[in-house]
């Protein structure tokens, strides 16, 4: 058998996504919030990013919990008065796990964003300009989607 035929037997069967996740991209006064990832010890170290996280079966009863409960963690008590899911889709992470992500814009929060967990820093920069810190497609694709949301809602 070719090498090409084994490697096609080998991939036949369609990979499952092993977990979920989510992201969020919060919003406010034109600036959407980032995390650059600073400890060598996480994924993702030395790139900028969409914050996110898994999704915990027997804890989150559903994809807006998990970002509640993320946020939560990683941006402290705020209180979300405004989400909206831009998309739901597959993504393969920098460590090669299957993922199936629902990704959320925060349009409108109270509280104050602090950083708990301090895995990473937060920037805050112009929603126009976001593209030109992120790397990876994922992160790019859901800023355009963000920006596509809220130029409609401010029609």
């Amino acid at each position: 058998m070719c090498n090409y035929c084994a490697m096609n037997a080998e991939i036949s069967e369609k990979r499952l996504p092993e977990k979920e996740g989510v992201i969020f991209l919060i919003y406010k006064n034109g600036k959407v919030l980032l995390e650059k990832r600073t400890r060598p010890d996480k994924a993702y170290f030395g790139y900028i990013i969409i914050p996110g996280g898994k999704f915990e079966k027997g804890i989150d009863s559903n994809h807006e919990d998990a970002v509640r409960r993320e946020i939560s963690e990683e941006c402290g008590c705020i209180a979300i008065k405004g989400m909206v899911l831009l998309d739901n889709y597959l993504q393969t992470t920098i460590t090669n796990h299957l993922y199936d992500v629902s990704a959320y814009l925060i349009t409108d929060f109270d509280g104050e964003i602090t950083n708990p967990e301090e895995k990473s820093e937060h920037i805050w920069v112009d929603l126009e300009k976001a593209k030109n810190y992120l790397s990876f497609a994922d992160s790019r694709y859901i800023i355009t989607m963000a920006r596509e949301v809220l130029l409609r809602q401010n029609r």
